[in-house]
């Protein structure tokens, strides 16, 4: 099986589209959806009905909880929340109804995915740190946990009781290892590239891959300026953090 699997497009429909038109090319055997696919951007309807032509499997993000209220609003920044509130002015109630149906949690064989954390997943944890990596590791029951959550790209590899860490673009998955892989962001990198990111996952030739692909950042940008939602929103779509 070869899966997609990406997370925090963020209303971005430019980045969005440009991921669903390489997709396309790649065999692509499953999709997996980390969460958060509002926020932030100014297409959040567009980039809903983007995804359900996917048919992923979906997971709910802080930012999808927030605006259907089953995560508290007052979590969240100001930025974060403004864009939050403008989006609940324009939101279709389909696509309201959607997100309801997000579970926090999908595992398959070897693997769990979650938006942010293992470790409460309800509080949407960041996983940015060896403490936070480590505490993962002691409750994770597959070889390898996908995450998102903090839109950069990086890798930890628990072996022998030693936690390593990488950003490599292509790794092989070893037996005696443990593997927790940031899928990264497609709508709002935050780890010094401004390209979309996106994992694949082959299960048969046991690798993790990751690529970056570059999209219409000025359509993007000016369309959240045009909104009215807080400038640092456009701006940092062009310097990746």
């Amino acid at each position: 099986m070869r899966y997609a699997i990406f997370s925090d497009v963020h209303s971005n429909l430019e980045a969005f589209q440009t991921l669903v038109d390489w997709l396309k090319n790649q065999n692509i055997d499953s999709y997996i959806f980390l969460g958060d696919i509002i926020g932030y951007g100014a297409n959040p309807n567009e980039v809903i009905s983007l995804l359900k032509e996917l048919n992923p499997v979906c997971l709910a993000g802080n930012h999808d909880w927030g605006i259907i209220g089953k995560f508290d609003i007052e979590c969240f920044n100001s930025n974060a929340k403004n864009s939050l509130l403008w989006t609940r002015s324009i939101i279709r109630e389909e696509e309201i109804n959607y997100l309801f149906t997000f579970p926090l949690i999908y595992q398959e064989k070897n693997f769990t995915c979650v938006h942010g954390s293992l470790w409460e997943p309800e509080e949407f944890n960041y996983v940015i740190d060896p403490q936070e990596a480590i505490l993962n590791f002691k409750i994770m029951e597959k070889q390898i946990c996908f995450i998102g959550h903090s839109h950069r790209k990086e890798l930890y590899v628990w072996l022998d009781k030693k936690l390593y860490y990488s950003t490599d673009e292509e790794i092989t998955l070893e037996e005696n290892s443990k593997y927790i892989v940031n899928v990264g962001s497609v709508g709002q990198p935050r780890d010094g590239d401004n390209r979309l990111c996106v994992c694949i996952y082959d299960d048969e030739e046991k690798k993790v891959s990751f690529t970056r692909l570059s999209y219409d950042i000025r359509k993007a940008a000016n369309k959240i300026i045009k909104a009215g939602l807080p400038p640092i929103l456009a701006e940092r779509l062009y310097s990746g953090y």
